[in-house]
């Protein structure tokens, strides 16, 4: 066997070798018949055929320069209409409704259909949306609000006083569970006329024209339905709004929403023609398909793979800071929570910094208190746990445990990390404790809502203004309500409801900073730091104007002048504000 095989190696060596000499002759043969020998043939030819290849290349050469230069001097590029902008999201959208919010990607949808009376500028300060202005009487209970002319509905009806008032009819009624009530409790409304209407407050509080920029909706398509099916209606899934973009396709099961421009938006009709958003289980996933060329954008870039986007060269990562935390929120229901000294020592037991180090990826800050560094009411001087695991052992070793706690979470990789570095520093204080992660919809229905966990690691927007009620009053303990610690003093409603009540900053300030020193003291939740918001797009895609932002759908901001198309056009035909 061995030697017919070194017999097939030998021959087969011999005609590769054969092959190679003979296409080397005639290689050889050729360039000397066709290249040298008609090079020579030239004769006193060839230096001025020389001469002559050398002249039409420094010609094409400079032709080439001339050109270019002729068009820097009298030809620019413009924004083009036209285009399509891909971005991907991570979540499920269920329900496309400002009053009814669920999560972050229902919130981007509900930013690009919805308008409101006012929006939250790059500055994170209010400007008039679908208000012209308004007017607040003396003593600050008395908002009058002046709609802008001319603005139509996505299906070509006029927009009026009558929708406002709809929404927030709607807002207030319980049969609607909408979240948002508290924000509208006690507020009375008037139609002064198709353009104006005026909000008359129980008491005042500058708070309230944060609550305005909730999205409208449209009376004359919703007058006639009952409240407690607006959920499952199915304007929730077909909506109607004011704003840029029309949803044209919600396919629950499709993972992509398809969104066109809206040709009646009262600004301009924007640049892109079509917006998809992508629905991917995670940042990774989005990242990944961001490099398979699916996605232009990507709404948020997780820390664990912000080494990896940077390497990416098309890809423009940019930073925005939040009024947000994350925090581990005890269930004051819970038995284990219910007494001041456990929630105290669990929270001595968790270092803050490891966590920011491992999980956030150092692109986060340390927080100890529900009101943020910078904002009205912030107090440095109310108690701080710090990491204290001695302290911490010497309360809770002693502490029986009937089952491990339930730590509740979203499934991402930060969250993940961040809970089983909590996970194993409460298991050297003597705490057993167990992980449960969930997708944004599980985690919303089957546990925030239920209020079904012991801990929930989770993160809370706190928008422009410092007020917490939503968050940390008694009354919003149960689901639509916001308080997921299900957090309840007395003392702290009090100071809560003053500090909404106050018409002088110095005073509210007073009243905020009374609530943190309360709330510090009673500990009903651990806050751990405050994200940085990274977000990804292509290098191809401008525009972009947003630079704060108070929630992560406020990088939508000004959508309508992004593109991603130009056209050339000679200078003279455009004016110096060219973008």
């Amino acid at each position: 066997m061995w030697s017919y095989l070194k017999f097939r190696w030998h021959r087969f060596s011999r005609k590769a070798r054969r092959k190679f000499w003979g296409i080397r002759k005639w290689s050889k043969n050729y360039l000397d018949r066709h290249v040298y020998g008609a090079w020579q043939k030239l004769g006193p030819l060839r230096w001025m055929f020389v001469a002559w290849v050398s002249i039409l290349v420094v010609a094409a050469f400079g032709l080439f320069q001339s050109l270019d230069r002729i068009n820097q001097t009298y030809i620019t590029s413009r924004p083009a209409k036209g285009g399509i902008y891909s971005e991907g999201v991570v979540g499920e959208v269920r329900v496309v409704n400002p009053i009814l919010p669920e999560n972050t990607a229902t919130a981007d949808v509900n930013k690009l259909v919805f308008n409101g009376l006012t929006r939250t500028n790059t500055d994170r300060e209010l400007e008039p949306d679908l208000a012209e202005r308004w007017d607040v009487s003396a003593d600050q209970k008395v908002y009058t609000f002046h709609l802008k002319k001319g603005v139509v509905w996505q299906d070509g009806a006029l927009f009026s006083a009558k929708d406002v008032a709809f929404t927030i009819a709607a807002i207030q009624n319980p049969d609607s569970r909408s979240p948002l009530s508290p924000n509208w409790k006690g507020v009375k409304y008037e139609i002064v006329d198709d353009q104006t209407i005026r909000f008359t407050l129980p008491n005042s509080y500058t708070s309230f024209l944060s609550a305005t920029t909730v999205g409208i909706l449209p009376h004359h398509l919703l007058d006639s339905i009952q409240l407690s099916q607006l959920r499952i209606n199915q304007f929730s899934q077909h909506p109607v709004g004011t704003g840029p973009y029309m949803l044209s396709n919600l396919a629950e099961r499709s993972g992509e929403i398809m969104l066109r421009a809206n040709p009646r938006y009262f600004r301009t009709k924007p640049y892109i023609d079509e917006v998809r958003l992508i629905l991917y289980r995670s940042s990774k996933a989005m990242l990944d398909g961001y490099a398979r060329k699916q996605i232009l954008g990507i709404s948020q870039i997780e820390t664990p793979q912000l080494a990896l986007a940077e390497k990416i060269d098309s890809l423009s990562i940019k930073q925005f800071s939040l009024p947000a935390y994350v925090g581990l929120f005890f269930n004051n229901k819970s038995t284990y929570f219910s007494t001041v000294a456990n929630r105290q020592a669990v929270s001595r037991a968790i270092n803050r910094q490891a966590i920011i180090d491992q999980a956030a990826r150092d692109m986060a800050t340390v927080v100890h208190y529900p009101i943020l560094p910078g904002q009205l009411g912030f107090n440095a001087n109310a108690v701080k746990y710090r990491f204290d695991p001695n302290a911490a052992k010497a309360v809770l070793a002693n502490q029986k445990q009937t089952a491990p706690l339930r730590l509740v979470t979203l499934k991402s990789p930060e969250f993940l990390a961040a809970a089983k570095l909590i996970q194993q520093q409460l298991a050297g204080v003597g705490v057993n404790v167990v992980v449960i992660d969930a997708d944004v919809t599980t985690l919303q229905q089957n546990y925030i809502r239920a209020r079904n966990y012991d801990m929930l690691l989770y993160g809370q927007n706190l928008g422009a203004d410092p007020d917490v009620y939503s968050f940390w009053h008694s009354s919003q303990a149960d689901d639509p309500g916001l308080n997921v610690s299900n957090y309840k003093s007395p003392e702290a409603d009090k100071q809560l409801e003053s500090a909404r009540l106050s018409r002088d900053p110095k005073m509210r300030a007073t009243k905020f900073a009374a609530f943190v020193d309360t709330w510090a003291k009673d500990a009903p939740a651990m806050l751990i730091y405050s994200p940085a918001y990274l977000y990804g797009q292509d290098v191809r895609v401008e525009g972009v104007s947003a630079k704060k932002i108070t929630e992560p759908s406020d990088r939508f901001y000004g959508i309508e002048q992004w593109f991603v198309r130009r056209e050339k056009i000679l200078k003279r035909d455009v004016g110096p504000d060219l973008p």
